[in-house]
């Protein structure tokens, strides 16, 4: 709570402050991550999942004090999915095993290119993985359903099967950082086809038009090379 959320608090109030005491604020961005379990919490992940619920509540009340009083900053809540960081190495590891994360994992360019995206194109909220939106949705529209899938799978999703290596617990002091990555196991993906869509609304509508006008003048051709008898 202490990174995750009062971070944030703290880091964010500066941010409109310095924004606004600099006059800066024409087209100013402010950027918040939060995570996929800002909706939908995760077992084994109780006390982060906490945090990212806290850090979206605090954003969603930041963005209407800032508007009433009339500061044109933007503020976003970016919500990635799994991401190949040293985060299940540095944080603190309670379990029997070496913790990961569960699969699908997103390479961190899939996160740093929505960021990119919200600091010059003002959004609400975005996540940053077609699996993160999946998961909310799954959440929201079927929260025991969603449960029973998790407790079936996401426990043991979570732990890779290997001894635990507690040097690499950065919960009180830095340790091995520094690191881009982490080593999530399996495939690592390096792009979101639900994001790009989502960060490219009108060209993802004019190629779904135009897919639909290609399928009925094929549909239309077919018909006419084909006419069907009526008796």
């Amino acid at each position: 709570m202490d990174t995750n959320f009062w971070g944030v608090v703290y880091g964010s109030l500066g941010a409109a402050r310095a924004l606004r005491d600099q006059r800066r604020t024409q087209g100013a961005a402010l950027i918040n991550i939060g995570s996929e379990v800002s909706e939908r919490a995760t077992p084994l992940l109780g006390m982060y999942s906490a945090s990212k619920h806290a850090v979206k509540g605090f954003t969603d009340a930041l963005r209407m004090e800032l508007e009433k009083a009339g500061d044109p900053i933007s503020v976003t809540l970016v919500k990635p999915g799994a991401t190949d960081t040293p985060f299940p190495q540095h944080a603190r590891n309670y379990l029997d095993q070496e913790p990961t994360l569960p699969s699908p994992v997103y390479t961190p360019e899939v996160v740093a290119e929505v960021i990119l995206h919200c600091a010059q194109t003002p959004v609400r909220e975005i996540f940053a993985a077609g699996s993160a939106w999946l998961h909310a949705l799954q959440g929201a529209l079927v929260p025991r359903i969603t449960d029973w899938v998790m407790e079936l799978l996401y426990f043991d999703k979570q732990k890779s099967g290997k001894p635990p290596n507690r040097a690499e617990e950065a919960l009180n002091a830095p340790t091995t950082g520094m690191r881009e990555r982490g080593n999530a196991q399996g495939h690592v993906r390096h792009w979101s086809a639900y994001t790009k869509a989502t960060m490219h609304p009108l060209t993802t509508y004019a190629l779904v038009a135009g897919l639909g006008l290609a399928l009925y003048a094929a549909s239309e051709s077919f018909t006419k090379s084909n006419p069907t008898k009526v008796q």
